[in-house]
């Protein structure tokens, strides 16, 4: 299927940069109606859809490391200049659509960026470009919950610690939108999905050697739930995106999230630690 991404002109000199934040290669938007430009930053990627003035999808590594670097969070968000002045939106909020108050939910959070790869990166996580509708009840939530869980991976023994992550939204065939100062107006994702990669023995490249969780989470999600009510296969969070997650496998890539913390592997226990912690 066609492939309706390119990248931004502005991040071609940083193109090299795609393959240490993603595992095995950016996502293939098959989507025709919402193409993606391709923004490399110096901690992240995202896949903007001008049409949707938001990310598809914005993804992220982390390591534990036993000292970090703790930045304050900045002030401000930034309207991003490389995009055209009819998809950029402005650093604004998003105020409240129907009564119900919408964050600027990062997709990518700048807490672990910033512990990762320092006071620029954080910063650039404060793009609008790295931003969605997010209501304020999952941000400080559920999803809050999700990025705690990922950002606090450790090693274990015998196993590196290193998770890669692809989030962003879901939208339904009709989404409400949200009217802003300039009168753009901004469609309000249904739902968040996030994708985990976590490699747990050598040949650590290889479908049989990685951990994947998968979670979906509608806007409306209790505060109070937890990311383990809503598990979601790779091919149902495909199907909701019209994406295709890790291309750079063959078939073989396991498209079926673990429904639990631990699975028999043969004569030896694996788990997924990133479940583990729910």
């Amino acid at each position: 299927m066609p492939n309706y991404s390119k990248m931004h002109e502005s991040s071609g000199h940083l193109a090299h940069l795609i393959d240490l934040f993603m595992f095995k290669g950016a996502p293939e938007n098959h989507d025709a109606d919402h193409p993606v430009t391709v923004l490399v930053n110096h901690g992240y990627v995202a896949g903007f859809a001008p049409s949707r003035n938001q990310p598809l999808w914005s993804a992220y590594r982390v390591a534990h490391a036993d000292e970090a670097v703790d930045y304050d969070r900045p002030h401000f968000y930034y309207a991003d200049e490389r995009i055209g002045e009819s998809a950029r939106l402005s650093k604004d909020t998003f105020g409240k659509h129907d009564g119900i108050g919408y964050h600027v939910g990062h997709m990518v959070p700048n807490e672990v960026i910033n512990v990762q790869f320092g006071r620029l990166a954080q910063l650039e996580t404060f793009f609008m470009t790295n931003m969605c509708p997010q209501r304020g009840s999952l941000n400080t939530g559920v999803w809050l919950k999700l990025e705690n869980a990922i950002r606090n991976i450790k090693d274990t023994t015998g196993q590196k610690d290193h998770m890669w992550v692809i989030v962003g939204p879901v939208f339904g065939a009709d989404p409400d939108h949200i009217e802003r100062d300039d009168g753009k107006m901004v469609p309000i994702p249904e739902a968040f999905y996030c994708v985990s990669v976590d490699p747990f023995r050598y040949p650590y490249d290889t479908p049989g050697a990685v951990e994947i969780a998968c979670f979906l989470i509608p806007q409306n999600a209790p505060a109070g739930s937890s990311p383990s009510d809503y598990l979601a296969s790779l091919s149902e969070i495909e199907a909701a995106t019209k994406l295709k997650f890790m291309p750079g496998w063959d078939a073989t890539v396991p498209r079926s999230a673990p429904r639990s913390p631990s699975r028999s592997r043969g004569a030896a226990t694996q788990v997924n630690r990133l479940l583990a912690q729910f």
